[in-house]
Order: structure tokens, then sequence, then C-alpha cells
């Protein structure tokens, strides 16, 4: 699956944007989380400097004038994760039913903390993508 361009772009909050892509999909993208404990990227932690996001000339990515900027796809793949698409929570614990898994046995078949398994139970943190995409090579390991 190919994922398009931006065609919209509006900020939505201090941390947060408003986007839609070329195949009409709309989403927002909050970046507290993506901004957090990454040094690179506390400027954007400034209301004044992430207010000044803008659309590149060709459509493929956000930009901010400090040199900053994340392609469509990955704004995509932060949406689709933040808004529970890439796996809700309800699908993750009916991977851990499949598998009789455990919080513990879980965290170690995938290489996470319990802590962060039972977030992703919650919903209190979504699923990333990486994390779906390791409980499905984790299933065809296990089926073959």
């Amino acid at each position: 699956m190919t994922l398009g361009k931006l065609t919209g772009l509006v900020v939505a909050g201090q941390d947060t944007l408003a986007l839609t892509w070329d195949d009409g999909h709309s989403a927002t993208v909050a970046f507290g989380p993506v901004i957090a404990g990454r040094k690179v990227l506390e400027t954007l932690a400034q209301p004044e400097l992430f207010s000044q996001a803008r659309l590149s000339d060709d459509g493929w990515s956000v930009e901010w004038p400090c040199g900053i900027d994340f392609g469509a796809p990955q704004l995509r793949r932060w949406a689709d994760e933040q808004a529970g698409n890439s796996m809700p929570a309800a699908a993750f614990r009916g991977w851990m039913e499949s598998h009789d898994f455990t919080l513990d046995r879980a965290a170690e078949a995938l290489g996470l903390s319990r802590r962060t398994i039972a977030y992703y139970l919650s919903g209190e943190q979504p699923v990333p993508k990486t994390v779906m995409l390791a409980t499905e090579g984790l299933d065809r390991r296990l089926a073959a």
C-alpha cells in the first residue's frame, strides 16, 4: 500500500496538527508523545515554533523553520496509531488470549515490558504498528 501526499494542514493545538492526505483521509497527530524524551525535537515543544508548521512544496512532508520535518507516511502511521487503528486494544487482547499469554509471557515474546503490555491492553497507550507487525510475525512463527 502506497501512502499519499499531504494536501492540508491546520495547527489544531499547541502540539497537534490536523492533516489531510490526497486519498481524502483526515486525522490529527499529537506531537507531545513524539517530542517527549527526544532532545533533538525539544524546540517543537515551544508553541510559537510549533505553530509555524507548513506543508512542503511537494506535499510529502511537514516542515518547521528550525529544520525539523516529518514525512507524510510517518505522519499517517502516527495518526493511525494514535487513533488506535493499527491494532485496537481489543484486537491486542484477542491476540494474547489466542496464545494463552499472560502479561509476562506477552512481554517476553514481544521484547517489551510488562507495563507496556498493560498499557496496550487498557488502551492507555495505542499499539504501535511495529508491535502489530511483531504479533503477526510471531503468529507465523508459531504456526510453522
